[in-house]
């Protein structure tokens, strides 16, 4: 069983339902393989809860894998604001609490330079297009001083409009306001991470089912894949499932789950200094030598933290030499530019968007990355990750 927990993204099951089944068909034409995906069907793992969504993932193996999507959209809906100007009012703010955890800053700029410039890109955008604005507004106002101060103002309208629109038009290329969106986001949930919350709730509940799932079927190969945002989601599930599976009667087995992040965002949802919540649970499932833990992230993909001290990021306060720390048991980089020829790569690198899915979808050639094959192999996740991926 697969328990897929996307990132920050409104688009629910049927989106991603729809992108398995194109780039599933689309990667079989590369492999000379046969990929199948079931039909979407709801899941309903408490009587009160939200209904998820799950569907089957068959390879070359006899038995297809049950795909499912933890749907937490509603939530991400409630802090997707339509308006441009509050995700930017927000955005100071996210900027202004970062600001106080500078020596972080420091960690990650000597770590990831090009993540820090990702997290400072959208400031950056905001703070440039400002200055312009300023500056066309100045040169208006001053360079018609023969004209009438209203006919002045009108002019100065249209600049506002004329930068206004060209700004929302780069933002649509750019995706300047989706990476906005994701640090407010990591901001606002380091205060809302608290037991009791509807997000925790959802998560406890599908911890309590698939704890339920694992003492039916104790030969059970469980993966619960954390992609993007979800990463965080992810190890929040962990560390509830943890809990549900030493409170049953189930014996404690090493390695029962395998964790797994894709273009992981973990040191950004432990950031804020509020976050102290995730950080308890980034340190539990650090230590639980029942979860096998692997990141895969690209260093290429400049909104994730790949191929870094990950530990060392995501708690700034820990030892470094702190010993009861097993996870993660591998960093592995997915290697995309030898899935595609040179000139499509620098296509894909240059949109931030594309890269960053990349993970999900299918390449152009066939190489130590696959997704559809790591996850429908005849061996254990696991064991394909080690046999194709660890160096």
């Amino acid at each position: 069983m697969v328990v897929f927990v996307g990132g920050f993204d409104p688009r629910g099951g049927r989106y991603y339902h729809r992108l398995c089944a194109q780039q599933a068909k689309l990667q079989a034409q590369v492999d000379q393989a046969v990929y199948s995906v079931g039909e979407l069907k709801a899941l309903q793992v408490s009587e009160e809860g939200k209904a998820h969504s799950v569907w089957s993932l068959g390879g070359s193996s006899p038995s297809a894998c049950e795909y499912v999507f933890f749907d937490w959209t509603d939530h991400i809906r409630t802090h997707w604001p339509k308006s441009l100007y509050a995700v930017c009012k927000a955005g100071l703010r996210t900027y202004g609490e970062a600001l106080i955890s500078w020596r972080s800053l420091r960690s990650l700029g000597a770590a990831l330079p090009y993540t820090l410039l990702a997290f400072v890109y959208p400031l950056i955008f905001m703070l440039l297009l400002g200055l312009l604005g300023i500056a066309c507004l100045y040169g208006v106002w001053h360079a018609n001083t023969d004209w009438p101060w209203w006919s002045r103002a009108l002019a100065c309208l249209g600049v506002v409009a004329v930068i206004g629109w060209g700004g929302k038009k780069l933002d649509g290329l750019l995706h300047i306001s989706w990476l906005l969106r994701i640090f407010n986001f990591a901001r606002s949930s380091a205060r809302t991470s608290a037991p009791g919350t509807t997000e925790q709730e959802r998560i406890h509940d599908m911890a309590q089912w698939l704890a339920q799932r694992v003492r039916q079927q104790p030969d059970l190969e469980l993966v619960v894949l954390g992609f993007s945002v979800g990463s965080a989601q992810s190890i929040q599930l962990l560390d509830a499932l943890s809990d549900a599976l030493r409170s049953s009667d189930v014996a404690p087995v090493k390695d029962r789950v395998t964790l797994l992040t894709l273009g992981n965002c973990i040191p950004l949802f432990s950031f804020f200094p509020t976050a102290g919540s995730f950080r308890s649970s980034v340190s539990k499932v650090a230590a639980d030598p029942e979860i096998y833990w692997v990141d895969i992230s690209s260093p290429g993909d400049s909104v994730s933290f790949g191929m870094c001290d990950l530990l060392r990021l995501a708690l700034p306060d820990a030892s470094p030499a702190n010993e009861s720390c097993v996870n993660p048991r591998h960093m592995c980089t997915p290697r995309f530019h030898k899935l595609f020829e040179p000139r499509r790569y620098r296509f894909i690198r240059r949109n931030k968007m594309r890269m960053h899915f990349q993970y999900l979808m299918a390449s152009e050639k066939a190489g130590a990355y696959n997704f559809f094959a790591m996850l429908t192999a005849p061996t254990s996740v696991r064991q394909y990750v080690e046999k194709f991926l660890v160096r």
